[in-house]
């Protein structure tokens, strides 16, 4: 059994690791990750400042070739309340 903290900050205790789900490279399978930073462009029509913005954000790549998964990609950006 571990800790682990979800999404929200709130810590789930004695988590049974065992149920969890493998994440694998969609691309190779793989099983290592690191953390990378992907950067998105926001419009000036929808930048809070009217300004066009470049917006980093972070993802995790597979170790093994690079690439980083759909679910990844498409992750709710978070922290922007």
């Amino acid at each position: 059994m571990t800790m682990v903290k979800g999404n929200d900050g709130i810590s789930m205790n004695n988590v049974d690791l065992t149920h969890a789900k493998d994440i694998k490279c969609e691309k190779c399978e793989g099983m290592g990750f690191r953390q990378t930073m992907m950067l998105k462009k926001l419009s000036a029509l929808v930048s809070p400042t009217g300004q066009e913005a470049i917006i980093p954000v972070g993802a995790f790549a597979c170790d093994s070739c690079g690439h980083v998964n759909k679910e990844f990609v498409n992750a709710e950006i978070s922290g922007a309340k």
